[in-house]
C-alpha cells in the first residue's frame, strides 16, 4: 500500500470516526440536561421504525410515553436531532397557552414570497406576520358567514344523496364519496366553485387535488429538511409546492377574482372575503395560498373524520338511533337541515368530538422555541428547540377519558369538565385550528344529511378491528364498507 493510498484511508478513518464521535454526543444530549431520554440507534436515533413504515409517528410517541409513564418530559431523537415530548397537560398548556410567547411558531420553514405563493399561510407563517396575518383572517369564519356560507354546503348535501341514491346499498365503501362531498364543500366555499366531484369523481379538480396530499420521495426528503435544518432549507429555496399543482391553483383563483371584479358578482364564499383584503393587505398569490390552504387543511381531515363517525355509528347502532332522533327532532322544528337545525343538534356534535379524540387527524402538534424557556421542573431549553405534544397519546389517558376505547359521545356532555389541553384535535390556544367551527358544521351536516335519509351498518365484508395508518392526516388502513337503507322519513 503506498503512502497517498495510505493517508487517504487515515483522512477517512478520522472522518468517520469524528462523525461517529459527533453522533455519540448528540445522542448524550437530553442525558446531560437531566432528561429522561429514549435509547436510539447511534445515526437513525429512535424515528428509524417510522422511516420504514413499520409503526406511525403516534404509535412511536404512545411507546416512549409508556416507557416513561411518569415523567412529564421525555427526551428523543429525530435522525440525531434532540426532541422534546411533552407528555403532561399542565406542561402542554404552558406551551400552546399561558407561555405561547415563546412558541409561537409550528417548526416548519416555508418560504413567504411571490415565488412560492402556496407557502403564504397561516400554518407556515411564523412570528409577527403569522399574528397579523391571523387577526385579518379571523373574521372569516364568523357566525354570519358561517350562515351565508351553509347555503353552498346544503347544496353539496342535496348532490351527495342524489348519488348515493343511484348507487348500491350493499358492501358501500363510502370513503370516495365522502371525500367528494368534502372536496365539493371546501371547492365552493373556499374558491366559489362548483368543482362536481360528486357527480363526476375523477375530475381535474379532484384529481388535482388529491395530488396537494401525495408525499413522493421528493417531497419526503424536502419535509425532512424543512423540519430539521431550517437554515438549508432557505438556503436552497426548498418548498412543499409543486408547480402543476400552484399554476392549476392560481389560473382558477385570478380568473374567479377576475370575473368577479370585471361583472361585480360577489357570492358567500371565502374567496369572496380574501377578496375585500385584497387592495390593501394581499396580493393574487397570496389570496391563492390562503385559499389552497384551506383546501389542504380541511380536505382529507374532514372527510377521513366523517368516514370514522360513520364507522363508530355503524358499530354503535344505539347511538346512531339517538342521534337520529336529534336530527328528526330539528328537522321537524325548522322544516329542514338548516343551518339552526344543526347548531342544535348537540348530541350529534358529542359524537363529532368523540370521534376526534379517538381518531384525532393530526396525531400530534409541533411548536418551536423562539426563546429560552425554563419548565416548571427546571429543564431549560434553548431558541429554536422542537418540542413535540402526542395528541393521540392524550387523548387515550384513562385520567382524562375513562376506558379511552369505549367510544362514548357523553364525555363531551356540557357538564363534564375537561380539563383545557387534555382535548386537542383542533390544537389550543392563539394557534388553534381557525376553521374549527366550519370543519364541525361540516362534519355535523354531511352525517345528520345522511342518518335523515339512511340506516347505516357495517358490512361484514369489513375486516375487523380496524388498524390505523397515517400520511399527512389519520385515516383507516382497511377499506370500510356499509350496507345503508333508505329511512322513508324524507319527503
Amino acid at each position: 500500500m503506498d503512502l497517498i493510498t495510505t493517508s487517504l484511508l487515515l483522512i477517512l478513518l478520522t472522518v468517520f470516526l469524528y462523525i461517529v464521535h459527533r453522533a455519540r454526543k448528540a445522542n448524550q444530549y437530553w442525558r446531560e440536561k437531566g432528561v429522561p431520554q429514549v435509547k436510539g440507534s447511534l445515526f437513525f436515533s429512535n424515528t428509524l421504525t417510522v422511516l420504514l413504515g413499520q409503526k406511525t409517528y403516534g404509535q412511536l410517541l404512545e411507546q416512549y410515553s409508556k416507557q416513561f409513564p411518569n415523567e412529564p418530559l421525555i427526551g428523543f431523537y429525530d435522525l440525531m436531532k434532540p426532541t422534546l415530548l411533552i407528555r403532561d397537560i399542565d406542561y402542554v398548556e404552558k406551551v400552546l397557552i399561558k407561555d405561547f410567547a415563546h412558541f409561537v411558531d409550528h417548526g416548519v420553514t416555508q418560504l413567504d414570497d411571490e415565488r412560492n405563493p402556496l407557502d403564504s399561510n397561516l400554518f407556515s407563517l411564523s412570528g409577527k406576520r403569522w399574528k397579523a396575518m391571523r387577526i385579518k383572517l379571523s373574521p372569516i369564519f364568523s357566525t354570519g358567514k358561517l350562515k351565508l356560507m351553509f347555503e353552498s354546503m346544503a347544496g353539496c348535501g342535496d348532490e351527495l344523496i342524489k348519488q348515493l341514491d343511484k348507487g348500491e346499498t350493499k358492501d358501500v365503501e363510502l370513503k370516495d364519496i365522502v371525500s367528494c362531498f368534502s372536496l365539493d364543500t371546501i371547492g365552493s366555499c373556499a374558491f366559489g366553485i362548483d368543482s362536481g366531484s360528486l357527480s363526476k369523481p375523477e375530475n381535474e379538480f379532484r384529481r388535482i387535488a388529491k395530488q396537494v396530499f401525495e408525499m413522493d420521495i421528493s417531497s419526503f426528503i424536502k419535509f425532512i429538511i424543512m423540519m430539521h435544518a431550517p437554515r438549508l432549507s432557505k438556503f436552497l429555496n426548498l418548498t412543499l409546492s409543486k408547480p402543476k399543482i400552484l399554476n392549476y391553483f392560481s389560473r382558477i383563483i385570478q380568473d374567479t377574482i377576475k370575473y368577479r371584479r370585471e361583472n361585480g358578482y360577489q357570492r358567500n364564499d371565502i374567496l369572496q372575503l380574501l377578496m375585500q383584503l385584497q387592495d390593501k393587505e394581499l396580493s393574487v398569490d397570496k389570496i391563492t395560498g390562503h385559499a389552497v390552504s384551506f383546501l389542504t387543511g380541511g380536505f382529507d381531515t374532514t372527510a377521513m373524520s366523517i368516514l370514522f363517525i360513520l364507522y363508530e355509528l355503524s358499530i354503535n347502532p344505539k347511538i346512531q338511533e339517538r342521534v337520529r332522533e336529534e336530527i328528526l327532532k330539528e328537522v321537524e322544528r325548522t322544516g329542514s337541515l338548516t343551518y339552526n337545525a344543526i347548531k342544535e343538534m348537540h348530541y350529534l356534535e358529542q359524537c363529532v368530538k368523540e370521534t376526534l379524540r379517538k381518531y384525532p387527524p393530526l396525531q400530534m402538534l409541533t411548536r418551536i422555541s423562539t426563546k429560552q424557556y425554563t419548565f416548571q421542573n427546571g429543564v431549560t431549553i434553548e431558541p429554536g428547540q422542537l418540542v413535540l405534544i402526542p395528541v393521540q397519546v392524550i387523548h387515550n389517558d384513562p385520567e382524562y377519558f375513562p376506558e379511552p376505547e369505549v367510544y362514548r359521545p357523553e364525555r363531551f356532555d356540557p357538564d363534564n369538565k375537561i380539563p383545557a389541553c387534555a382535548y386537542l384535535s383542533f390544537g389550543n390556544g392563539p394557534r388553534m385550528c381557525l376553521a374549527m367551527r366550519f370543519a364541525i358544521l361540516k362534519m355535523k351536516y354531511c352525517v345528520a344529511t345522511l342518518l335523515h335519509n339512511y340506516t347505516i351498518s357495517l358490512s361484514p365484508k369489513t375486516k375487523q378491528p380496524i388498524t390505523i395508518t397515517v400520511g399527512f392526516v389519520t385515516m383507516p388502513k382497511e377499506k370500510l364498507y356499509f350496507d345503508i337503507k333508505k329511512t322513508n322519513l324524507t319527503n
